[in-house]
């Protein structure tokens, strides 16, 4: 009986670990979809203008603009340079119930590392089971969603960087 317990618990921690590892790697598996009110693609060179209430959807990656410059690679991995007034993005992270979203006048999206860079009034927040748990604003703010791992800073004369952190319950 208690072979069956441990090769449970095994079995179990082996398919959790497989499912944050993968977490990233199953968006870039989904096809990448994009909305806005008009397009200009330049196939030559692989670059296309989204105009107008554009939304990119890619698993659970979402983003948000009045304008995107989409760029594509021979591997399909894709480059977007979001205008807004505020661009959003919206995507989970690897911990349970945890979403990352953030917003800023021109945000930059790097699928191949995972890179946001956010700049101008730009904020990011960090959700854990609907509730705020952190948030960072500052005039210039990168998030890789691979690490986890977010950098703000401020241009002289601009606002100061600030980040606010909730207080932790117990059971987090």
């Amino acid at each position: 009986m208690n072979y069956f317990k441990f090769l449970t618990v095994i079995l179990s921690l082996v398919w959790f670990s497989l499912g944050r590892a993968e977490l990233e790697e199953t968006n870039k598996r989904f096809p990448l979809q994009i909305d806005a009110n008009s397009i200009q693609h330049d196939d030559l060179n692989s670059v296309t203008k989204f105009i107008g209430n554009v939304v990119l959807v890619r698993g659970s990656l979402i983003l948000k603009g009045d304008e995107l410059t989409l760029k594509q690679n021979e591997a399909g991995m894709s480059y977007c340079e979001f205008v807004g007034s505020p661009a959003i993005f919206k995507t989970r992270r690897k911990s349970d119930g945890e979403w990352i979203e953030g917003q800023a006048i021109k945000l930059d999206y790097d699928e191949k590392d995972a890179l946001f860079l956010l700049k101008g009034q730009a904020k990011l927040v960090r959700w854990k089971n609907g509730q705020i748990k952190e948030q960072v604003s500052g005039d210039e703010l990168s998030y890789n969603n691979s690490s986890e791992i977010y950098k703000a800073k401020t241009q002289p004369g601009e606002l100061r960087t600030r980040m606010t952190l909730m207080p932790r319950n117990s059971v987090d």
